[in-house]
């Protein structure tokens, strides 16, 4: 039987890939045709097969229904999230970064479709919650630790990074966000970026950095996202700008009360990372956080960070080939467990039920969790167990 092809507009087909970040080579790979093939599609001296533009559309990370537009969306090929990244990195977006971004946007974008429909929120919550960007970094900190009862956990939960980012993420999804996670962007380029908006603004994470460095990543982008801020994040440094730093200092202060700190970090050496790792897992931070707090509060310079970097890398390489050690013959996280992480556990159950009181079709819950129809019982299923970490 004959495959049906379909008429498509070739300058959306370009523009598509384009706005993902692909070139025509990294693009056919993809959907699992020749180069050539992608380029008679954009020329138009040829037509996909349905079951073509449905890869493609995975591919360039957009529901199919865009491929199928009479003209481009050129404003949106001018989306750009502020960065506010190292000078080396600032403005410069891997593939795999670009369609991360776009994928956000399209859950952002679906969510305010799926509620204008009649659709209800699965987070209790009926507005989320918001910070005044004119109170001082400590006040607002206090703020966010009240709001996130960080002063009611117990203190055992703080050395053990899992179960508090676990803790944190529920909480934050009770606060009306969605929290996401990004697979294969290295952690040199993003460690996270948030989008703004109702009904839910979106947190994204870097999946590869480790807990502790997610933990404060979430609540630094939280206060973005809480003072109704996009942003494209990186590492901490001295020369940040001035609303990453105060982000930063929002987050350290939520995580490290100064009064608490100041007692804890009495005769901490700020050059000794023993020291930096035993203060930090008293707050739940990374040594990295611990010190930059230190230097938040006067207690040590800046000049104190640049000779820590190495170490903190170091640092963190192990903490991998540790993960991977342990990890051993036990089994990888299986596909439901990455796909509840990856689309945050609000959204998948927005959409579920959506499609329960037949405001979504089958094949429009299949396109926004990305899962052919048969497996959404097990996905279901898996959402009602997993926690998003």
């Amino acid at each position: 039987m004959a495959h049906r092809r379909l008429t498509v507009e070739p300058t959306v087909l370009e523009w598509a890939r384009r706005t993902a970040g692909l070139s025509i080579d990294e693009a056919a790979r993809r959907i699992g045709v020749a180069s050539s093939r992608v380029s008679e599609w954009e020329s138009g001296r040829s037509d996909p097969t349905i079951g073509q533009l449905r890869h493609a559309a995975e591919t360039y990370t957009r529901p199919l229904a865009a491929l199928f537009l009479d003209q481009p969306v050129e404003d949106e090929a001018h989306f750009e999230l502020p960065d506010f990244r190292r000078p080396e990195v600032e403005g410069q977006e891997s593939a795999v970064l670009r369609r991360a971004i776009l994928r956000a946007r399209r859950q952002r974008d679906a969510m305010q479709e799926i509620v204008s429909d009649g659709a209800e929120l699965s987070t209790p919550s009926t507005a989320q919650f918001q910070l005044d960007r004119a109170l001082g970094a400590e006040e607002a900190g206090a703020a966010l630790r009240t709001a996130l009862g960080l002063g009611s956990l117990p203190s055992r939960i703080f050395g053990k990074p899992e179960e508090l980012l676990r803790k944190m993420v529920l909480t934050v999804e009770r606060l009306g966000f969605l929290v996401i996670q990004v697979q294969r962007v290295p952690l040199d380029e993003m460690r996270g970026f948030s989008l703004a908006g109702d009904p839910a603004s979106i947190i994204a994470l870097n999946s590869s950095d480790w807990p502790r460095g997610k933990v404060f990543t979430l609540i630094h982008e939280l206060t973005h996202v809480a003072s109704r801020q996009d942003s494209l994040c990186d590492l901490s440094r001295v020369e940040t700008k001035p609303e990453e730093r105060y982000c930063d200092e929002v987050a350290a202060s939520a995580l490290m009360p100064k009064d608490l700190f100041f007692v804890a970090c009495d005769g901490v050496d700020a050059t000794k990372y023993s020291d930096l790792r035993e203060l930090g897992d008293h707050f739940g931070v990374s040594a990295e956080a611990a010190l930059i707090r230190m230097i938040q509060v006067g207690r040590t310079a800046w000049d104190t960070y640049p000779p820590m970097k190495a170490t903190f890398r170091e640092a963190y390489a192990h903490f991998k080939q540790e993960e991977k050690n342990a990890r051993g013959d036990k089994e990888a996280p299986i596909y439901y467990q990455l796909k509840v992480r990856d689309l945050g556990r609000p959204f998948i159950a927005t959409v579920l039920r959506a499609h329960d009181d037949g405001l979504l079709s089958s094949r429009d819950v299949t396109q926004l969790l990305e899962v052919s129809y048969d497996k959404i019982p097990k996905l279901a299923a898996r959402l009602g167990s997993e926690v998003n970490v």
